[in-house]
C-alpha cells in the first residue's frame, strides 16, 4: 500500500626581423631571443609559420561565430526555459506552507478524524472505514486510541467497536447494505472510548500473524450498541502499525529506502557524467545549447525531488509519519522535471534544432507546457489533502492517476502530430532521424499511461512499487538516452543546429535554416 577567448597574430612580422640589431644577426643563437625583445618593445608578436597562423584565424573565427550565433538563438528559449522552470519552482515553494498543515496518509502512526452518530436530517453514522495496512509474513502489531474533538461533554460510557477484515473479504463487506451486520464477518475485533477532557483515551492493541502470503487489512470503526444515543461526535483517531521487528513500512513500502537510495545513486552517477561531458562540450563549442541546459534542468530537479523523498523516507523510518512537506515537495519536483522533460521531447519533435535554430513560432509551447505544469502540481496537492479511502492501493489510485493519464495521452498526441508535421517538410536524414526519436519518446510518454491500466490486475500490496519503478525506469532511462543524444556526436549531432558552422573547416557541412 507510496533533478573563450580568441587569439589572434598583430603586427608585422618581417619588420621585427629587417630591424634586429647587427649583434643578433652575429648570434644566430640569440636571434629569436634578440627578435622578440625587439617585437615586445613594439608591441608585436614573433612570427608564425603561415599554416599556423590560419588555423588560428579560422579557430578564432569559428569561436566567435558560435559564441554569437549561440546567444542569439539561445538567449530567448533559455530566458523562456528558465521562466517556466522559476515560475514552476516558485509554486512549489509557495505550497509549503499548506503542506505542513497536510496529514501523513501514508504513515502508519496516522490520525484520522471521524464523525459518527446522528447530526440534524442527516442519516445516523454507525459504521465507517479507518485505514489499511500491509503486514508481511510473521507477526504484526496494531493499536488504537481517541480522543473527542466535539461536543466538549459525551454520553457516559461512550465506547466504539473496531474491526478487521482481510484483503479476500473486503469487496464482500461494502457490498453489505446492512453495516451493523458487517462485523459479523471482522476477522478479530476490540473497544477503544475516548478519554475525559478531550484527552486521548487508553490504547486498543491486537496483533496479525501471517505464514503463507502477505495480505492487506482494512480497519473499521462502528457504533452499532448506540452509545452515542440521539447525539453526534467529532473524535480524532490515532492509529499506529508495525510489521514483525518494528518497521513501520507497509509491506507494499518496505522496497522504499533500498529502491530510493538504488535510484538515488544512479541519479547522482547521471548528474557527474552529464557534468564532465557538458564541460568537454562546453571547451570544444564555446557555450552550451539551450536543448542541453533544459535536460540539465531536468537532472537538477530529479536530483532534488530524491533528495526530498530520502528525507521523508528516513522519518518514516523512525517516526512513522516522515515529513508530510518533504513528501509533497518530492512529488511537485518530480512533476516538474517530467513536464520540463515532456516539453523538450515535443519542441524537438516540432522541429526545433531539426527545421529552425530559433524557437519562433514555436513560442507557444512554452505557455502551454508551463499550464500543464501547474495543472500536474495542482493535482498533486489536491490528492494529498483528500482522506485515505480503501480503493486506494498507489499514489496513482483515484482522480489524481485518471488526470494525470489524460494529460499523459493528450501531449502524446500533441508529440505525434508534431513529429509527422515536422517530417513532411524535413529532408530524408532529418525523417530518418525522426522515426527512432518517435519510437524511443513513445515509450516514455506511453508508460504512465499502460502501467496505470495495468495496475488494477496485480495484487494490492504490489502495485505500488510495479507502478513507481515503472515511472523511475522511465524517467532514468529517458535521461540517459537524452544525454546520449545530445552529447554524442551522433545522428542528432549531425542533422540538428548543434553542429551547424558555415565556416571553413567546421565540422559538418554548411545548411541554413529558415529562421536564419
Amino acid at each position: 500500500m507510496v533533478i573563450e577567448v580568441g587569439a589572434s597574430t598583430r603586427g608585422s612580422p618581417s619588420s621585427g626581423l629587417r630591424h634586429t640589431s647587427s649583434a643578433c644577426r652575429a648570434a644566430p643563437s640569440c636571434a629569436c631571443d634578440c627578435n622578440a625583445q625587439f617585437c615586445e618593445q613594439l608591441r608585436v608578436e614573433p612570427r608564425l609559420p603561415m599554416r599556423q597562423q590560419q588555423q588560428q584565424q579560422q579557430q578564432q573565427q569559428q569561436h566567435e561565430f558560435r559564441d554569437h550565433r549561440t546567444g542569439r538563438m539561445g538567449r530567448r528559449q533559455l530566458r523562456c526555459s528558465m521562466g517556466v522552470s522559476s515560475f514552476s519552482i516558485s509554486i512549489a515553494l509557495l505550497l509549503l506552507l499548506l503542506c505542513s498543515s497536510f496529514a501523513a496518509v501514508d504513515a502508519k502512526i496516522q490520525e484520522v478524524r471521524l464523525k459518527l452518530g446522528k447530526s440534524g436530517k442527516k442519516p445516523r453514522v454507525d459504521w465507517m472505514y479507518v485505514s489499511k495496512f500491509g503486514w508481511d509474513l510473521g507477526k504484526g502489531t496494531w493499536s488504537f486510541r481517541m480522543r473527542a474533538k466535539f461536543p466538549q461533554s459525551l454520553p457516559a460510557n461512550v465506547s466504539f467497536g473496531i474491526e478487521l477484515y482481510l484483503d479476500e473479504q473486503w469487496p464482500e463487506i461494502e457490498a453489505e447494505p446492512d453495516v451493523c451486520k458487517r462485523r459479523l464477518k471482522s476477522r478479530t475485533s476490540a473497544t477503544v472510548s475516548p478519554g475525559e477532557n478531550r484527552e486521548f483515551g487508553e490504547f486498543a492493541n491486537g496483533f496479525v500473524r501471517q505464514t503463507i502470503r502477505p495480505h492487506i487489512w482494512f480497519f473499521a470503526i462502528n457504533d452499532c450498541n448506540n452509545t452515542l444515543g440521539d447525539t453526534s461526535g467529532v473524535f480524532v483517531l490515532e492509529f499506529q502499525a508495525m510489521n514483525q521487528g518494528g518497521i513501520h513500512f507497509s509491506v507494499d513500502q518496505k522496497w522504499a529506502t533500498s529502491a530510493n537510495l538504488f535510484t538515488l545513486a544512479i541519479c547522482t552517477g547521471i548528474f557527474v557524467m552529464f557534468w564532465k561531458k557538458g564541460r568537454d562540450y562546453k571547451k570544444y563549442a564555446g557555450s552550451l545549447h539551450p536543448v542541453i541546459w533544459a535536460l540539465f534542468s531536468v537532472l537538477v530537479t530529479q536530483y532534488v525531488a530524491q533528495c526530498f523523498h530520502t528525507g521523508h523516507l528516513s522519518l518514516y523510518r523512525s517516526n512513522g509519519k516522515g515529513s508530510p512537506v518533504l513528501e509533497v515537495m518530492s512529488e511537485v519536483f518530480f512533476t516538474i522535471c517530467q513536464v520540463i522533460q515532456t516539453s523538450l521531447l515535443i519542441l524537438i519533435s516540432s522541429g526545433y534544432t531539426l527545421l529552425q535554430s530559433k524557437l519562433g513560432e514555436l513560442d507557444i509551447v512554452l505557455p502551454i507546457c508551463l499550464m500543464v505544469a501547474f495543472m500536474h502540481i495542482a493535482f498533486v496537492v489536491v490528492d494529498k489533502v483528500q482522506p485515505d479511502t480503501s480503493s486506494d492501493f498507489s499514489d496513482h489510485d483515484g482522480v489524481k492517476g485518471v488526470a494525470f493519464c489524460c494529460l499523459r495521452l493528450g501531449l502524446y498526441g500533441w508529440f505525434l502530430y508534431a513529429g509527422h508535421t515536422t517530417a513532411q517538410s524535413a529532408g530524408t536524414r532529418v525523417r530518418s532521424f525522426l522515426r527512432t526519436f518517435r519510437v524511443v519518446a513513445s515509450l516514455y510518454f506511453l508508460t504512465y499511461p499502460v502501467m496505470w491500466m495495468i495496475q488494477p490486475l496485480v495484487a494490492p500490496y504490489y502495485r505500488k512499487p510495479v507502478m513507481e519503478m515503472a515511472i523511475m525506469a522511465a524517467q532514468v532511462g529517458s535521461n540517459l538516452w537524452l544525454a546520449n543524444l545530445f552529447m554524442s556526436r551522433g545522428t542528432f549531432w549531425q542533422v540538428s543546429s548543434l553542429s551547424a558552422s558555415p565556416l571553413p573547416g567546421g565540422q559538418s557541412p554548411v545548411r541554413f535554416y529558415k529562421d536564419d
